[in-house]
């Protein structure tokens, strides 16, 4: 796995949400001293729940579905089905495309995004993160010293 997404998904999991941000440090860490797979980056990256990995490995299994397809592919409930469908097309791994019926209404149809995209997608993410990391770095020693600063203040 490449370090810089290795390094987005600690600095995600840690920093960027609250669910993943109650992930213990060891968790993280086991990322490293083993083989990372695609189901372990799409849930750092993400913060993927396990429902929502199982509703993108069926829309990618079956090549396009609708709600109903993925909600008995995955064996949840549709609301469940909804949410995690919802949650991968705003993180942008899967599309969601409206049909229309002959007699009137409509339905979505689902398809995941091309892999090549989401590692594209991914490598900008983990870019981004590990240049917000050497800023961190750089700014280490004047952060640290405002904070003895500050600490001294506070007990003085």
């Amino acid at each position: 796995m490449d370090l810089k997404i290795l390094r987005y998904c600690q600095y995600h999991a840690i920093l960027n949400t609250a669910e993943a941000a109650s992930l213990p440090m060891d968790t993280i860490q086991s990322l490293t001293r083993r083989g990372a797979t695609c189901s372990d980056l799409l849930t750092c990256l993400y913060s993927m729940k396990p429902a929502d990995l199982d509703a993108f490995y069926a829309v990618a299994t079956l090549g396009s579905a609708n709600l109903d397809q993925v909600a008995q592919s995955v064996s949840r409930d549709r609301s469940t089905a909804h949410r995690s469908l919802s949650k991968l097309v705003s993180a942008g791994l899967v599309y969601k495309q409206t049909r229309t019926l002959k007699d009137g209404g409509y339905y979505h149809v689902y398809s995941t995004v091309d892999p090549s995209t989401i590692k594209e997608h991914a490598s900008q993410k983990a870019k981004e993160i590990s240049d917000g990391f050497q800023k961190l770095i750089e700014r280490f020693p004047a952060d640290f010293q405002a904070h003895l600063t500050a600490g001294r203040r506070a007990s003085g």
